[in-house]
């Protein structure tokens, strides 16, 4: 694999309802849909409820992984994802308007890095 076919995306989402982000299956459920989104294909999947609150859920990828962590009390998620197969602008914006869609809220911001 040639280093430059890698490709490192990050999202971090705010004022987001303290419900849906302590909701472990729906969470479990977005990065299911950001993946198939993205024509990535899923292997096996790992979810974490804290106590009080508070939820981490990751998938393992054929193509790497996509994880988030959610802070229900702040209204804050961070979502990641690290893939080797490169999407396109149109694609990151089209992952971008459905976390916003989802999440229900507009306080999105996303980055990518080509690795």
């Amino acid at each position: 694999m040639h280093a430059s076919a890698i490709q490192s995306i990050t999202i971090k989402a705010s004022e987001v309802d303290f419900a849906l982000l302590n909701d472990a299956d729906e969470l479990q459920k977005m990065l299911r849909n950001i993946t198939e989104l993205a024509g990535l294909h899923h292997l096996e999947s790992v979810t974490h409820q804290f106590s009080p609150q508070g939820v981490s859920a990751a998938l393992l990828l054929s193509e790497s992984h996509i994880a988030i962590h959610t802070w229900p009390e702040s209204g804050v998620v961070y979502v990641a994802m690290t893939t080797c197969k490169v999407l396109d602008d149109d694609k990151l914006q089209q992952i971008k308007e459905l976390i916003a869609r989802l999440l229900d809220t507009e306080k999105i911001i996303m980055k990518e890095m080509a690795l």
